[in-house]
């Protein structure tokens, strides 16, 4: 299991082995469901939908990936409970950006983001932090784990290449 590594303001970053189940098989399953009529789409700011939640049931290939992200939390939070994850995947074409945003809405103990395809210049992700600003740079298999409540957004993409990343809540699983 990969090890988290404390950054800073309760943000822990975690690489992930560059393995087929974690990018490509991920990407490419991504891509036979986006655009499926059982996907939703949210969050429609600025010409583009942020939050694309495909059904769990139509990505067999994320189990591998949602697993270890479960593991990585289960450190970070010190904690043997059981935790239940829920995700979405944000897209940004050339041009987009994401709004500053929480993902406190009650029941998350952590919140993260996953890179899965980070062209060159495709936007930063900046953590606030009272009257600091945490700037860190995506790449392909890294895992960002964070406090719900920490405002973040991620800059303009620059590049000429889609950007795309998963993001999800984790909070104690409910019976």
């Amino acid at each position: 299991m990969p090890e988290p590594r404390l950054l800073q303001h309760g943000i822990h970053s975690c690489r992930l082995p560059d393995s087929p189940q974690y990018l490509a098989e991920v990407v490419a399953a991504f891509r036979r469901v986006a655009d499926s009529p059982d996907t939703i789409r949210t969050h429609y700011f600025n010409g583009r939908y942020e939050n694309i939640y495909p059904r769990r049931e139509s990505l067999p290939e994320i189990e591998p990936l949602l697993t270890v992200i479960l593991g990585c939390a289960r450190q970070v939070l010190a904690t043997p409970e059981p935790l239940q994850l829920s995700f979405w995947f944000n897209q940004m074409l050339p041009g987009h950006s994401t709004t500053l945003h929480t993902h406190d809405d009650g029941y998350e103990l952590l919140s993260g983001v996953y890179y899965l395809e980070v062209p060159e210049n495709s936007g930063d992700i900046l953590m606030h932090a009272g009257d600091e600003a945490l700037r860190i740079t995506a790449q392909a298999g890294l895992l960002l784990l964070f406090p719900p409540e920490l405002p973040h957004e991620v800059e303009e993409n620059r590049s000429a290449r889609s950007r795309l990343s998963m993001a999800f809540n984790i909070g104690p699983r409910t019976r």
